[in-house]
Parts: C-alpha cells; structure tokens; sequence
C-alpha cells in the first residue's frame, strides 16, 4: 500500500512538472511588448485560474469579450501595447463594486485621488471609476505617466496597484535594482501578486482552449442611455418599467447608492433598449414612483467609499402647484419651432429650458417643457401622440 502510495504520489509530481513545463513553453510563444516572465510566482497565479472555483475564471473569459475591445481599441488609439487590456481582468475581475483595502475602485481599481487628478467625478452618490469607458479614459494617462518615470512595464504595472513611492522604495531595498524580479519581494505583500497574476491573465486569455476551459455566455442585451433630470432611485426606475433590478443596479453601478441625486445637472441612465419607449411615456409620472420597498425585497446599500465629497441632501422634490414639467422627446423631422408651437410656447423658452445655445437638437433627445398645472394634463399627452396627430394639433392652433 505504500509503495502504491509513494507510485501516485510521484505521478501527480511528473503530471505537474510536465504542466508547468507546456505552460512555460506556451508563454514563450507569446509576442508582448510587455515582457512575460515565468516563475513560480507565475505558476501558482495560473494555477488559481486554473482552478476554476465555482466557474469563476469562465466567468472572467466570458465578460472579457465584451469588455476587453473597448479597452483594447482606446490603448491602441493612444499608442500603449494592447496586452495591457488584461491587466484590467487581473485587478478587479470584472467586479465593479470591488474596492479596494487602500480605496482603489471600479475595473481599473483606480484610487481615488489618481482619478480625481484624471478627471474623473467621485461624490458620495457617484464614482466614474466604475464606468469602464471613463476608468480608461483616465487609465491610459496614468501608466504613460508611469511609463515615463520608469521605462518598465512591470515597474508600471506595479505602481498602478501601489504607487510610485511603494515602487521606489522597494528599488532602494533592493540596493538600487531596478529590475522588477529584483526587487519584488521587497514590495509589501498586497502588491506583490499584481504582476504574477497580470501574467497569468494574459496567459488564460491565450490559451484557456487548451485547459479545456469555456468561455460562460454573458446575456448582456442592448442597453440605451436615458437623461433623468431629478431624484430617481434604481428601485423606483425598475418598478416603474417592469424590469430586473440587479440588471439595473449592475448597469448603472456608477450610482453607488443605487440614487440618481437631485442637483441642477443632468445624469444619464442605462436602461433595457426595449424599455425606452415606456420611460418616455411615463415622463414626468416616473419620479412619483414609491421608491421605499415595503418587503424583504429593499435593495441592500453600497457601503461609501472614502474620502467623500459633499453633495446636496437626496430629497425627493415637492410637487410644483404652478408650472409642471413635462417631457418630450424628439422625433424624427422635429424642430424647435414645432415643438415650441405643440407647446403653445416661444422658441427662446425651449431653449432656456434646456440650455440650449443653438436650435440644434437630436433625434431621442428629451426636452423639458414647463405649463400651468391647469394645463398639465392636456399636454402632458402630446408626447405620446402619433406624427398625423401632433400635425392636427398644430392646424387646429
């Protein structure tokens, strides 16, 4: 029994070793401008993807497909090598609530004063960094940056994660060795997996096939971006269109308390493209929407992140007893005059509405138009009107 036991024992070391050996062989055939290494450290980050826990890493090949040409598009426009598209799955694994020990957040685990220096808005009711159009867009200007300074990309890589001080001193450590291996295990730990895994990923994007690995199928469907103008709640909004709340939730996580604030702006929200059509009949009725789940179905919410940024109090606006907003969005061979005299209003008053400089305006583009209360319910139907009978209207002024 022993000698049966120390038989399968050496057979699982030589099945192994033998894996270990195809995997470096694979990773030499990779072309990269970022350099790939293959060490133990490699070894046991692929080893974790490998594993596949729960069909995690399928998970992560999968949302890499429509993620990842994004990404791969905006580094190649801005001159950075295209392999640094799968840092992003190596940091957050897609989960754009992550946050960070040391604040970092959204796909690119950016930290918050890095994103505030890109550009990026962070207040205590929305975080860009979990828009991954806009988390690149203030990416790529950090590792350039980060390029610059230390003409490596593992070094890069590593300051992405930590910064440029954690780097450094980790080089000083290291007797002034700036090679990355050199001075790796000077860095403090939570930063020492970065690149290993950063390695591993791309390895798994190249060659998940022949670990017999699938990327999962995401349902991600067609989504469009709807303006809303006050306090609206992801709640609210998929109770008010019949739809998924997670589906909502996760496609406007920008929101970090599931609330869209009340503020002078203008916020965009994505909702199922096949939905549209009702969010523009509902108008202005969808801010009026009960948002206080009253059962154990309450959307749990996003902790904060720190540090906040004040913003106006969320508080849900009184009903206006003189003029009533009404909403209408524009159709195909509409124009300001038109609009305006469906209204019975004057040109200049859509405009100073909407803040508008020119008479320019888009096809879906959602206009605000205010009338007496009196009024509200007469015109509060035009948005829904037909072409034939909005041209009625107008012949009977």
């Amino acid at each position: 029994m022993r000698f049966l036991s120390l038989a399968l024992f050496l057979l699982i070391g030589a099945f192994a070793r033998g894996q270990a050996y195809d995997i470096k062989n694979r990773i030499s055939k990779l072309t990269s401008v970022v350099e790939l290494s293959y060490n133990d450290h490699v070894q046991h980050a692929i080893e974790e993807y490998l594993a596949n826990k729960n069909g995690h890493t399928e998970d992560i090949l999968g949302k890499s497909g429509t993620i990842l040409t994004v990404i791969e598009d905006s580094l190649d426009m801005h001159g950075l090598p295209v392999e640094l598209q799968f840092l992003v799955p190596a940091l957050s694994d897609y989960d754009v609530w992550k946050v960070s020990d040391d604040g970092g957040s959204g796909y690119w685990q950016l930290r918050y004063l890095i994103a505030k220096r890109y550009g990026l808005k962070i207040s205590s009711y929305v975080d860009e960094r979990r828009d991954y159009h806009k988390a690149t867009s203030a990416a790529i200007p950090y590792l350039k940056h980060l390029y610059e300074v230390f003409g490596d990309w593992h070094s890069v890589i590593a300051a992405f994660v930590a910064d440029e001080v954690e780097v450094n001193k980790a080089i000083r450590m290291a007797g002034g060795d700036s090679s990355y291996w050199a001075y790796h295990s000077h860095l403090p730990s939570r930063y020492q997996s970065i690149v290993p895994r950063y390695i591993a990923s791309v390895y798994m994007h190249s060659y998940y096939e022949s670990h017999q690995l699938r990327p999962s199928n995401q349902v991600n469907g067609d989504w469009e971006k709807v303006a809303v103008t006050e306090w609206l709640s992801m709640y609210q909004l998929s109770k008010a269109l019949e739809t998924n709340y997670d589906a909502l939730k996760n496609a406007n996580a920008i929101y970090k308390k599931q609330v869209v604030p009340n503020t002078d702006k203008t916020y965009w929200v994505k909702i199922p493209f096949e939905k549209v059509g009702r969010f523009n009949e509902l108008g202005d009725s969808i801010y009026r929407v009960d948002s206080h789940p009253k059962d154990s179905t309450e959307p749990k919410q996003v902790k904060k992140d720190e540090p906040k940024v004040e913003e106006p109090a969320v508080v849900k606006p009184p009903v206006n007893n003189g003029n009533r907003l009404i909403y209408y969005t524009v159709r195909r061979g509409d124009y300001l005059g038109r609009i305006a005299d469906l209204y019975d209003v004057r040109i200049s008053d859509v405009k100073k509405w909407n803040k508008l400089r020119s008479d320019r305006i888009n096809v879906n583009q959602r206009l605000k138009i205010y009338k007496p209360a009196s009024k509200y319910a007469k015109y509060n139907k035009i948005n829904s009107m037909s072409a034939s009978q909005k041209n009625q209207l107008i012949k009977q002024d």
